[in-house]
């Protein structure tokens, strides 16, 4: 079973790890399964991994919750999100949980590299031109 994780990358929870299993609170009050800077002791937003491996955050109060930035009330999370509750950011961890704007069909494609075309384009016009100076159809360039 694959791992999700809020790692903190600022305020208190800097360098932490905090598993995530079914429903957990974030707030500042003790009482929260993860503890962010801030007043009071209501949790600010729940994070929650389904049963189908996705995991979703809501906010609770009215405190600002972010996700990449924006301002969200209820949103699903991928994997390398930045999540802000009061003044502590967190990435989540979620190996193998994309999303979906990194799942679009484009990018998912196969792209060829424009290089191999290249090189075998040069290899066959040296191939070409070593054959035609060995038969003889291109004179020597030394001059005699």
């Amino acid at each position: 079973m694959t791992t999700y994780r809020l790692k903190g990358t600022s305020g208190a929870v800097l360098n932490q790890s905090f598993p995530l299993s079914g429903e957990q609170q974030l707030g500042p009050g003790a009482g929260n399964d993860i503890t962010v800077e801030g007043e009071g002791d209501a949790a600010w937003a729940s994070v929650t991994v389904r049963d189908d491996g996705s995991v979703r955050l809501i906010a609770l109060g009215s405190e600002e919750v972010t996700v990449n930035g924006e301002a969200v009330r209820e949103v699903s999370l991928a994997g390398g999100d930045e999540v802000r509750v009061g003044r502590s950011r967190f990435i989540l961890q979620a190996p193998g949980l994309r999303p979906e704007r990194v799942l679009t069909e484009e990018a998912t494609q196969a792209r060829g590299s424009a290089w191999a075309w290249w090189l075998a384009a040069a290899v066959l016009a040296a191939s070409a031109a070593g054959l035609a100076w060995w038969q003889g159809w291109i004179p020597s360039l030394g001059g005699n």
